[in-house]
């Protein structure tokens, strides 16, 4: 690991000069890069006409540059990466893209976010699948084991976060991947809580499907989302939304071509600025590079989660095993909900996170741009807040 410029890296996030920011999971605070693109983009296009050539056609070029950059930070290819708007729409196109038949399973954890569940619950009703609910467990073989004893010949989809979203639990899912090759069910990840908070190779974990957004640990804005569809799963996906941009249509004869990569489930307008600055973003996550990332992290929540399980009256509701921990650490505290205690946290300390678990618990998500003090202010804070709830 290289020695991170925190100060550096902070003075780049002018969001950090007004709270200890710890809501990343929810939505990363802005760099400056991010900021000036979209900013910058939109002047352009307000001075210059937006279907000028001059001032499109460089946007647009930066547009499939940023295609690339996600590709790069994934191991995959350009061809299998379409944008979507959000995980909602990249899940959604998996979702619906599947000739599902009464009967059929799919199985999801019992800590998805709403985007993870509504659509399977609508679908269970539409279709009649049926929609199983794998326990978490804070042990990777136990949670192994459960996942095999699910999957069973109605199986027809695995469909689950790579991190959870309340607790910040890291599942194994290079294991879930192989697991799932052996009975020959597809598996779709909910990437939210993992792009850009360590390295992800999706040839080496070998999933068919990976959805994730931009506006999250990424820094790269709202708007904007990421599919990654295995090439082989490119064309065998039913294309369930479509128009411009997603193919090719003759006006003549009525014959409809979909391009032959993920491209095909891109359509109608995109706003290409927003894309651009996500791109931005993760070339900002880029230059610190994910697995420096992934370190600095590590040492971070290690010295919250020890001290919360000191502080009386204090409960951590995240892993404590490094290989299922990431930055979110989640804790309890006796006689507050959550949002009494997100509350409470941003009144005083100017603490940034959000209530979790059912608002019984309040989520951190710490990332490398927190630095050492600041953690420490939140031990602190936690401990007078129990002290004062005792």
């Amino acid at each position: 690991m290289v020695n991170l410029d925190v100060e550096q890296i902070r003075s780049q996030i002018p969001a950090l000069q007004r709270s200890i920011y710890l809501n990343t999971g929810g939505t990363g605070p802005l760099p400056r890069a991010v900021i000036a693109e979209i900013a910058d983009t939109y002047r352009a296009l307000g001075d210059g006409g937006p279907d000028v050539t001059e001032i499109r056609g460089p946007i647009e070029e930066q547009f499939e540059r940023t295609r690339g950059a996600v590709a790069d930070l994934f191991g995959v290819t350009p061809e299998e990466i379409a944008f979507t708007r959000s995980v909602s729409e990249g899940l959604s196109t998996v979702a619906y893209g599947m000739d599902w038949r009464a009967g059929d399973e799919v199985i999801v954890t019992d800590e998805e976010h709403p985007s993870g569940i509504m659509l399977w619950l609508n679908l269970a009703k539409r279709a009649g699948i049926r929609v199983r609910k794998l326990p978490l467990v804070p042990d990777r073989d136990e949670l192994l084991s459960r996942l095999q004893d699910m999957v069973s010949p109605r199986t027809r989809l695995l469909s689950l976060s790579h991190v959870t979203t309340d607790t910040g639990t890291r599942m194994p899912a290079d294991e879930i991947c192989r697991l799932a090759r052996e009975h020959d069910v597809p598996v779709v990840f909910d990437a939210a809580q993992s792009a850009g908070q360590f390295p992800v190779d999706l040839r080496d974990m070998d999933c068919d499907f990976y959805a994730c957004t931009g506006h999250k640990w990424l820094l790269g804005g709202w708007g904007t989302g990421v599919l990654y569809v295995r090439g082989d799963w490119v064309t065998r996906l039913n294309v369930s939304w479509t128009g411009s941009k997603a193919g090719a249509w003759d006006p003549e004869t009525d014959a409809l071509e979909f391009a032959e990569t993920a491209h095909r489930f891109e359509f109608g307008g995109r706003h290409l600025p927003l894309y651009n600055g996500m791109g931005r973003g993760i070339e900002f996550v880029e230059s610190v590079g994910t697995e420096n990332v992934e370190t600095r992290v590590r040492g971070l929540t290690a010295r919250l989660k020890a001290a919360i399980k000191e502080i009386p009256g204090a409960e951590l509701r995240s892993p404590e095993q490094p290989e299922l921990s990431t930055g979110i650490v989640t804790f309890s505290l006796g006689g507050l909900t959550g949002a009494e205690l997100n509350d409470r946290m941003w009144e005083r300390w100017r603490v940034k996170g959000r209530p979790a678990l059912s608002d019984t618990a309040m989520r951190l998500s710490v990332t490398f741009f927190n630095s050492d003090d600041e953690i420490e202010t939140v031990i602190s804070a936690i401990a007078a807040l129990a002290n004062e709830n005792r």
